[in-house]
């Protein structure tokens, strides 16, 4: 596969792979949530922008919803659209039938670290006309990256390279949209912080969740481990490229 940038998958797991469930609740969880923080923080100072599904953006807009009414019978085409920003930095969600409530076309308070960051937005071409004048009204830029869900993530990685000159992409989850980059072979590293928490919930979302098990997936060699002083495992694993 022939791509120009390079792609940073970073999470906090239970020892058995768990991305949600009860474990993230548990007061002995904070100190590795602590790190896992710290070191995204990092990782986003140099490469200026974050990848999360449409589910875990709803921890940030609060699952709300917008009114589009006053857009209604409006056609608009199907095209990419790149509004003005202030500053070269990016929060990317991965938003296939448009359903995030937001409100302005950066990154608030919530986060101050990452307040300003410029909202690109990937959806797919089924989504309402009157979803797309909105966020055009807002300045929310949006990409299209196939017709219908699951969406091509490489056409989406691929315009981002191109419209925003990203060369190293961060993506953080949640497990669904980890699993749509691992499917399509696009993960160059994963950055784990395994805290020592078991998650058995049969319920709870996988690091890499994916309903297609026939789908070949790249393999991975374990370059970096650290135990760290709260207890938890820093696993560094590098793709093993094939050799054409």
């Amino acid at each position: 596969m022939t791509k120009n940038y390079h792609v940073t998958c970073h999470m906090a797991t239970s020892i058995d792979g768990k991305v949600t469930g009860s474990f993230l609740k548990n007061p002995h969880f904070a100190p590795h949530e602590h790190i896992w923080f710290t070191s995204f923080y990092e990782l986003n100072k140099t490469m200026k922008n974050w990848i999360c599904g449409r589910v875990s953006f709803e921890l940030l807009t609060g699952g709300r919803t917008v009114d589009t009414s006053r857009f209604k019978g409006q056609k608009m085409a199907r095209e990419d659209f790149i509004a003005p920003f202030d500053e070269a930095r990016f929060a990317i969600a991965i938003d296939p039938d448009g359903k995030l409530g937001w409100t302005q076309n950066t990154i608030g308070n919530e986060y101050p670290e990452l307040q300003g960051d410029h909202i690109i937005t990937v959806l797919s071409e089924n989504v309402a006309d009157e979803y797309l004048a909105y966020l055009q009204e807002i300045g929310v830029s949006y990409l299209f990256a196939g017709q219908q869900k699951p969406l091509c993530v490489k056409t989406a990685l691929d315009k981002l390279h191109r419209y925003f000159g990203l060369e190293q992409f961060l993506l953080v989850g949640g497990g669904y949209a980890n699993g749509s980059f691992m499917q399509a072979g696009l993960i160059d590293t994963i950055s784990l912080i395994q805290a020592p928490l078991v998650e058995s919930d049969s319920h709870s979302v996988s690091l890499f969740q994916s309903d297609n098990a026939e789908q070949a997936l790249p393999t991975y060699q374990l370059t970096d481990t650290e135990v760290l002083e709260s207890g938890s495992l820093k696993l560094i694993y590098e793709q093993i490229k094939q050799e054409k």
